[in-house]
């Protein structure tokens, strides 16, 4: 955990904009261990599953902001590992070369995507509306938004299976981000390959570090995506920490050949 001297502090920029309560959350689903075996002969096949994982560093150290955070690092070194444990081809970008235009680039063969950045819900001025989003490294301070509404684009209603959003408010009520990997916004217990985890509010690194550090750790032992949320949720925080998640509990996150949902989306469709 972060000593309180290197406490992140929110950027004037990142304004809570909801701060509504969320009722009946949670659903009653069972802890259930998906334990998956790969043998040796599906390995190859499983290296054509590509992955992105970025993180954030500029704008957690200075000149960006007076203090220097070491966890966007480490968290990203912790997706990285996980995503390969799960069988994927993973990339990862932070400073310069984690920027909009790559991001843009990447995501429509990406079956599995990882950020660690800020994230809100930003003003579009060319739609004249708001959107979910988070914004890119760059190398500088100077750090454009890639909106949901550009991932949505991109991928032009190609569905993501593992999506891991380690930002403030890209879990909220009525964000908009799930929406853009193909993922509805609801929760079955099995039937499809795919998974959404954000965070809701406002969201401390040293937390979300302690969070995904089980989470990834639950994968990474064969254990499925939802039980990895609930360890995860089951962690001691410094600062309160609200996680959500979309998608299907028992599914084991391994890379592979996605499989839809389409009662799920019809039901979730926003």
């Amino acid at each position: 955990m972060l000593r309180p001297e290197f406490r992140p502090e929110i950027p004037p920029e990142e304004v809570i904009v909801d701060r509504c309560v969320r009722l009946s959350r949670f659903i009653a689903l069972p802890l259930l261990a998906a334990v998956v075996l790969l043998g040796a002969a599906v390995q190859p096949a499983l290296a054509a599953y590509q992955a992105s994982a970025d993180s954030n560093v500029s704008a957690f150290r200075g000149p960006c902001v007076g203090f220097v955070d070491t966890h966007p690092a480490r968290m990203l070194s912790l997706a990285v590992s996980g995503l390969r444990s799960l069988g994927y081809t993973v990339s990862s970008f932070s400073g310069a070369s984690f920027n909009r235009g790559a991001v843009l680039a990447r995501t429509v063969n990406d079956y599995s995507f990882y950020v660690h950045s800020h994230g809100d819900e930003y003003w579009d001025a060319t739609a004249q509306r708001r959107f979910n989003g988070f914004r890119e490294d760059s190398g500088d301070c100077n750090q454009a938004v890639v909106f949901s509404a550009d991932i949505a684009k991109a991928r032009a209603g190609r569905f993501t299976d593992l999506v891991v959003i380690s930002t403030c408010h890209n879990a909220d009520p009525a964000t908009t981000l799930p929406a853009a990997f193909g993922i509805a916004r609801t929760k079955s217990q099995s039937g499809a390959s795919h998974f959404y985890l954000g965070y809701l509010g406002t969201a401390y690194d040293n937390d979300e570090q302690v969070f995904e550090t089980a989470f990834w750790a639950a994968l990474e032992r064969g254990q499925g995506v939802g039980v990895a949320f609930d360890l995860g949720q089951a962690q001691n925080f410094s600062h309160p920490l609200d996680a959500d998640w979309w998608g299907t509990y028992d599914w084991s996150g391994h890379a592979g050949p996605a499989t839809f949902c389409p009662r799920c989306l019809v039901a979730g469709a926003q």
